[in-house]
């Protein structure tokens, strides 16, 4: 549920409590999926070059882009200012299992190896429990495969999503059990020579990316945080 607020119509005494409210678009896990899908795909995957900032709209603040660096592990790469603020920290150079709480972390490891080697579509409900000035929340976070220059699935386009407040201090997320996970493997991929489907496992050691659009570095309007290779 979208949780929404005018702060002109708080008193003074209530702005202050108003401005950890986690500002919530409910239909941006589909509406970022669709963009996806609408992207030029390679064997039935988009390119990292092909994703453009200005048309992600809305749904930039919420999103982020993770790179393969080892088996399990992904490194936030680009992500929105929403991201920073749920957090509370600096998200770039982190790997994407730092948000998460120690329990869920194996878990999740497996659901983003999953969504590169398949690969997956891969839509997670998450929750953070309650704690001393912490409410609990509740949303999901979709991982959608993007392919490299060199045509390997080694990016990850993804969005996290909550409703409810922050609270004090950054928060972490646990894999919800309440909800069913959603993993699906992109239909269509066709047979490569050898006969051997186009499921490409890329190296743990990627590439530099010096392909980072410019798009992205030249509009600060857009406020994304860019890791340099």
């Amino acid at each position: 549920m979208s949780l929404t607020f005018d702060p002109y119509k708080l008193g003074n005494k209530d702005v202050a409590q108003a401005q950890d409210v986690i500002m919530t678009n409910p239909t941006a896990l589909d509406e970022l999926e669709a963009y996806w899908k609408s992207l030029p795909r390679k064997l039935g995957v988009p390119s990292r070059a092909d994703v453009d900032p200005v048309a992600m709209g809305r749904q930039l603040e919420d999103s982020f882009i993770v790179e393969r660096v080892a088996p399990g592990v992904a490194r936030i790469r680009v992500a929105g200012r929403n991201i920073g603020k749920l957090i509370g920290m600096e998200p770039r150079g982190l790997p994407l299992t730092a948000i998460m709480l120690p329990a869920s972390r194996a878990a999740i490891s497996n659901f983003i190896e999953t969504a590169f080697t398949t690969p997956s579509v891969v839509e997670l409900p998450l929750e953070s429990p309650r704690a001393v000035g912490q409410p609990a929340l509740h949303g999901k976070i979709l991982l959608l495969p993007l392919r490299d220059d060199h045509g390997q699935v080694t990016r990850l386009l993804g969005v996290l999503v909550m409703s409810g407040r922050r609270g004090m201090g950054g928060r972490r997320f646990g894999v919800s059990d309440k909800v069913a996970s959603r993993v699906e493997p992109i239909a269509g991929l066709t047979a490569v020579q050898g006969g051997r489907p186009d499921r490409v496992r890329p190296s743990p050691r990627v590439a530099s990316d010096l392909s980072e659009p410019q798009k992205a570095k030249d509009t600060p309007a857009l406020r994304l945080v860019v890791s340099n290779p």
